[in-house]
């Protein structure tokens, strides 16, 4: 038990040296001649991560106060390491932080073994550790302490790191806060004219996308639909979000041509912006394109996640990072470009365009329109979806599933 203690201090110290230097010695994102060597070593530690914490609940002699730590490091980074991992611009700065906080630890722990160590050993050694004998007691309090604690706090872990990439991803068009989700709007003017970018997310509550309509009337207003068309074919049936939104309780984002139909009595003959579909047809996509949206759609539409989240994965790998690419530049930068070309011919006919469109998009939206001399005046947050309503859902797919069982 103490020697697997001993290797996994040994290994994570080692991770932690060539993560350090990796970063220091690698030219920008590609890898350095550390780099394989650094992946195998961090692979191999975090697979003995697990080992050593069940010995941690079976050998009361092992020193919780410096093997936690560096479990919990471990578990922390494969959750994404929120906020250190989004706290920079620079990706190679973030992962430069990380290493850093690992050697800290490192050091911590070896430095805790040698101060309290009689022959002054930088690892673990019988001699220096208490006379405790494995009792049955001490492995119950510590497997309930785990059960209460890590759930928990591990679900918290990843939330928090699973929103900051988000907003990071869309340059905050799309945000989390401490009650639900919300998509940004953001409006910018060059002169006379104005354009409004709102991240949306394809799925959401029913009622917040009719509130977010009517918040667009006014005159000679363009709104530039997202929704690529499919007239060869070439998608079947296409992506539907509705089991997805099922799932967690919500609905999927109309057309904004429906909403007209939904609005109350009381809009009536309110000016609405004229609505046309400003997105690519799937001719302009590549086969590997097509395949990645027959992949994501069999995922959406599955009712039995894990299977279908394997499934994706498989067509990933088997289409290989290249292919994915250029499966990433189609579905974003063509797209992006078609709907930059359909913003400048609009602003020749009307004063305000709003562009509702998914938050992936609108970093490089605001990008090209800052350069055409946009400025942004004002920002507003519209609630699309509450964490109440996500959890009463799962809580409720649990309690049929339990139901279903029992039967």
């Amino acid at each position: 038990m103490i020697a697997l203690a001993n290797w996994f201090l040994i290994g994570f110290t080692l991770d932690s040296v060539l993560s350090v230097l990796d970063e220091l010695v690698r030219a920008g994102s590609e890898p350095g001649p550390l780099s394989g060597l650094r992946a195998d070593v961090a692979v191999a530690v975090l697979f003995s991560a697990l080992p050593v914490f069940c010995l941690l609940a079976i050998d009361p002699r092992l020193p919780k106060r410096i093997l936690l730590p560096l479990v919990a490091f471990l578990a922390w980074c494969v959750l994404g390491a929120y906020p250190v991992a989004t706290a920079f611009d620079s990706p190679r700065a973030n992962d430069l932080a990380l290493s850093a906080i690992q050697v800290g630890l490192a050091l911590e722990a070896l430095g805790w073994v040698r101060l309290r160590s009689a022959t002054q050993r930088w690892l673990l050694h019988a001699s220096d550790l208490p006379n405790k004998p494995p009792r049955v007691g001490y492995t119950l309090r510590f497997v309930l302490a785990s059960a209460l604690i890590a759930p928990p706090l591990l679900a918290t872990m990843a939330g928090l790191s699973f929103a900051a990439q988000v907003e990071r991803a869309t340059a905050g068009f799309m945000t989390f806060d401490l009650t639900g989700i919300n998509a940004i709007e953001r409006e910018y003017h060059r002169g006379n004219q104005r354009i409004d970018l709102i991240g949306m997310a394809h799925i959401g509550e029913d009622d917040a996308y009719l509130d977010l309509f009517e918040s667009f009337a006014g005159n000679s207003t363009l709104l530039l639909e997202e929704g690529v068309t499919d007239g060869e074919g070439r998608i079947g049936e296409g992506l539907f979000y509705e089991v997805l939104a099922g799932r967690i309780g919500l609905d999927t984002q109309p057309s904004f041509a429906a909403l007209l139909d939904e609005l109350p009595p009381s809009d009536a003959g309110v000016a609405m912006p004229e609505i046309r579909n400003a997105d690519v047809d799937t001719s302009v996509f590549s086969e590997e394109t097509i395949a990645v949206i027959a992949a994501a759609a069999r995922l959406y539409q599955s009712d039995r996640l894990a299977p279908a989240l394997r499934d994706f994965q498989a067509t990933l790998d088997e289409l290989g990072p290249e292919a994915i690419e250029a499966a990433f530049r189609d579905l974003i930068d063509r797209r992006n470009a078609h709907l930059l070309t359909e913003i400048r011919a609009g602003l020749d006919e009307y004063p305000h365009i709003i562009v509702p469109w998914g938050a992936l998009h609108l970093p490089g939206i605001e990008a090209a329109i800052r350069d055409w001399g946009f400025e942004q005046t004002a920002s507003r947050s519209h609630r699309i979806g509450a964490y109440q309503t996500i959890l009463t859902a799962l809580i409720s797919r649990d309690e049929v599933r339990r139901s279903a069982t029992r039967r």
